[in-house]
């Protein structure tokens, strides 16, 4: 179960992640933050979810906070996906950026994360030590977020043959 401590902190997390997006900083600026955020939270997750704490026997709890973490790191990836290919196009061409095209992806965020979240569960891992095999759970939630467009237009393309 999560705890009032865990629950505030990644509300905050979540909260912090928001408003470094919609501010109106530079992209330097906010990726600086982004990056900022991944350490506290992972940093969080490895000092105050170690061992020391008791672990009930039985059936496992729902690990919420890797929960909400994994969902941070799709979302990532989402919104990575979208400055890589404005980055990518050559400077004199780049259009200013748009933030409904920036944030769109967060919309359909829970479409992409149920098959995520359905091999987390059925993976039934302890996060409570983060190790690198560990460590690409949250890689492969980015990467999911990072090619979540090219999932939907190769069904879109699919159902356009048929």
């Amino acid at each position: 179960m999560i705890g009032v401590r865990d629950a505030v902190f990644w509300l905050s997390l979540a909260g912090s992640f928001a408003l470094t997006m919609l501010s109106g900083s530079s992209i330097k600026r906010k990726l600086f933050y982004v990056v900022l955020l991944i350490a506290c939270g992972v940093g969080y997750l490895s000092f105050f979810q170690s061992n020391s704490q008791i672990q009930p026997k039985g059936g496992a709890q729902p690990q919420w906070a890797v929960v909400v973490v994994l969902y941070v790191f799709m979302v990532m990836g989402m919104l990575s996906h979208y400055l890589y290919d404005r980055f990518t196009d050559p400077p004199s061409t780049r259009q200013e950026i748009d933030i409904g095209n920036f944030l769109a992806p967060i919309l359909i965020s829970p479409i992409v994360f149920a098959p995520l979240w359905g091999a987390f569960q059925s993976a039934n891992a302890d996060f409570v030590d983060i190790t690198p095999a560990k460590l690409m759970v949250f890689l492969v939630a980015f990467e999911n977020g990072f090619f979540w467009r090219q999932t939907f237009e190769t069904r879109r393309r699919r159902r356009q043959q048929k």
